[in-house]
């Protein structure tokens, strides 16, 4: 063999295993991030709006198969105007619990990330009355827990309707222990 071939062989041999491994690896692995979702819907019959898995650690639409976990939506007043919002989730189980409520962005965070393991607590159908600072542990249909954080929460009258929009931080335990890595 001349030292072109052999040389080009090597080069196949260090890039395969890389490609191999990329097309192997199950897409939204990740165990923990941050994602904005809003109320937004889009299509043209059926509409859907945009919703978050933490299983596949990625965005999903409302109409998707598996739906999304978690989606947001606006709470009006009696005249129509924004007064809240309220996260949601199809899978038609108690699924949320309130771990804590702070009045700043630090004491959340300290909170979210000393969060080692699931409490006992009172669980809820939706999250309602969410606000920043919040943090939720969250069960999702397969059973696994996930804590969140709600890091940001935008809430406007527009032309479209109510606008909620939530900005979380979340963590999964993806095994179905009751016990969350750092």
């Amino acid at each position: 063999m001349n030292k072109k071939k052999i040389v080009i062989l090597l080069l196949i041999m260090m890039i395969l295993p890389g490609i191999i491994e990329s097309c192997l690896k199950e897409r939204g692995t990740d165990n923990a991030g941050e994602f904005t979702i809003d109320n937004n819907l889009y299509g043209y019959g059926p509409y859907y709006a945009i919703g978050f898995s933490f299983e596949q650690a990625r965005e999903l639409k409302t109409n998707d198969s598996p739906e999304p976990d978690i989606t947001v939506h606006a709470r009006t007043d009696a005249q129509g105007n924004v007064s809240g919002a309220y996260l949601d989730t199809p899978n038609l189980q108690a699924s949320y619990a309130l771990a804590g409520e702070f009045d700043t962005d630090t004491e959340a965070k300290d909170f979210f990330n000393n969060l080692l393991e699931v409490g006992t607590y009172t669980w809820y159908l939706f999250a309602d009355n969410i606000s920043e600072h919040q943090v939720y542990v969250f069960k999702t249909r397969k059973d696994n827990y996930v804590k969140f954080r709600i890091k940001d929460l935008v809430l406007n009258d527009t032309e479209n309707g109510p606008y909620a929009q939530v900005t979380i931080e979340w963590r999964i335990q993806p095994d179905g222990s009751t016990t969350f890595s750092q």
